[in-house]
């Protein structure tokens, strides 16, 4: 009887004690072995869903620009049986770092649209890179699933990753899942495989051969230093291969972006001579104000973690190296390529990070709680101040079409193909599929504007000229025998009274 009062008598449990216990009801269920199975995929297939609507709509709202339309373009002439020569960039879509991989995603564009698929191609390429991640975390790493789902939650919510998904198109972007999963082949040693995902990795930028050879240093300090040694003759082989002998074949760009080492040298020789002799320069340029910001806003939103496990950033370094010196504009938002290898590696050796940071169990790498908790608050933060899709950029607004877009759709489609065509930025997408069309350089001189050209399409989104401006531009197209047939919701349609 006493005993059974004492059992009454005792306060009822307190709602953090109650939280705590079901948040380990479902961690036991989670370390499970079908978490490991699925988790990870529809991870991704929710982040693939999600950065593809995100693209589109920013597409369909007019908001991209050349680098999307040069790839179209690029699409259009090979699956069209063309040599693909870039009248928009002005250059063969080989000449910048050799995206081999572009050709066969072509003939998918014969049955599907040119502009989504491409998209959706990105979005993949990006999304499915928290499959290995979450593998590594796992297997390699041995750490439980709070800690796998808080590296997966920064993946997701990275400002860089989702920033180049939002910014145009970039190859290399498709090649971040190839280079999660290289390396998490290269800690199970499953060579073959890793030589065929390494390939999977280089065909869409030859840049990134330079973060395979720095994937062969890795696996030496693992131990296998003959696979490493391999491994970095052949990264290293391919990037000097496609930079110094395939590139030129189609008018190069240079190695990075055109004049990039200008103040180094002007080829190959001169510019690795010039970084030798002068050593005090790189390391300038490598510390300078730009560079540092950059890798604030690539390390901050994982709280810095990865300078714990320098060892797994040396895949990057390489690559981001030359990025930091060459004269390119490296921004810690995302909106281009030359952070993507310290993004990618960051995540890697975060999750080392944590795995010396935890305390080993029988089974698991047990890592403080609050750290995590914390780890997916700062990524979440940092994603809604940073990221172009953050709550406050109100994404969901994004796809509705109002009055100029409208005008613009109009314009597109009653241009046909065979017409050659001068744009500006936000009209190159609508425009791309077309043997001849090229960009719009914004000053107002109109006999630049027709050169080679029999229709000028421009709008008040791209082109901000004052009033004396657009009377000057009036008067040259006039005496370029060119006549203004278009003027509606800030849309306006030149044309060769020739070809009216």
């Amino acid at each position: 009887m006493s005993t059974r009062q004492g059992l009454s008598s005792r306060p009822p449990p307190t709602f953090r004690r109650r939280v705590n216990s079901q948040m380990m009801r479902w961690q036991a269920r989670l370390e499970a072995g079908w978490a490991d199975r699925y988790v990870p995929w529809i991870a991704a297939a929710l982040l693939a869903i999600i950065y593809f609507s995100l693209a589109e709509a920013r597409a369909h709202s007019l908001d991209a620009g050349t680098d999307l339309a040069g790839a179209a373009q690029g699409m259009w002439l090979i699956s069209h049986g063309h040599s693909p020569d870039l009248t928009i960039t002005g250059s063969h879509l080989l000449a910048q770092h050799l995206p081999i991989g572009m050709y066969p995603v072509a003939y998918l564009t014969r049955i599907f649209p040119t502009i989504p698929t491409l998209l959706m191609l990105q979005a993949l390429g990006i999304a499915l890179g928290v499959v290995p991640l979450w593998a590594i975390a796992r297997n390699v790493a041995g750490l439980r699933v709070g800690a796998a789902v808080a590296i997966s939650v920064a993946y997701g919510a990275s400002p860089t990753l989702n920033n180049l998904n939002l910014s145009d198109f970039h190859p290399a972007a498709i090649a971040v899942a190839p280079l999660l999963a290289a390396a998490l082949l290269a800690f199970r040693g499953n060579w073959r495989a890793f030589a065929i995902v390494s390939l999977a990795a280089v065909i869409w930028s030859a840049q990134l051969g330079l973060v395979i050879a720095g994937l062969g240093v890795l696996i030496i300090l693992m131990g296998a230093r003959q696979v490493g040694t391999i491994t970095i003759v052949a990264g290293f082989a391919w990037t000097v291969l496609a930079v110094l002998v395939l590139e030129p074949r189609y008018g190069s760009t240079g190695f990075i972006a055109p004049g990039a080492f200008k103040a180094y040298g002007s080829n190959a020789f001169s510019i690795a001579g010039g970084m030798l002799v002068h050593p005090h320069k790189v390391v300038g340029d490598l510390l300078d104000a730009e560079n540092i910001r950059l890798m604030v806003a690539l390390l901050a939103p994982l709280l810095f973690l990865p300078v714990l496990a320098p060892r797994y950033l040396v895949p990057a370094l390489p690559l981001q190296a030359l990025y930091l010196v060459a004269d390119v504009p490296v921004r810690g938002n995302g909106t281009n390529e030359f952070g993507l290898p310290l993004t990618v590696f960051a995540f890697v050796a975060a999750i080392f990070a944590l795995n010396r940071m935890g305390r080993r169990s029988i089974e698991r790498v047990v890592v403080d709680r609050r750290v995590l908790i914390a780890l997916a608050v700062g990524a979440i933060g940092f994603f809604c101040t940073d990221a172009l899709n953050s709550p406050y950029q109100r994404p969901w607004k994004w796809g509705r079409e109002d009055v100029a877009d409208t005008a613009r759709h109009e314009v597109a489609d009653g241009l046909a193909q065979p017409i050659s065509v001068r744009a500006s930025a936000t009209m190159l997408p609508l425009l791309a599929e077309r043997p001849a069309v090229y960009a719009f350089g914004g000053a107002p001189d109109a006999r630049a504007a027709v050169a080679s050209v029999d229709r000028v399409v421009l709008t008040d989104q791209d082109v901000q000229w004052t009033d004396e401006q657009w009377q000057q531009f009036r008067g040259g197209m006039a005496l370029q025998q060119f006549v203004l047939i278009y003027d509606r919701d800030g849309v306006k349609v030149y044309t060769r009274l020739s070809s009216a």
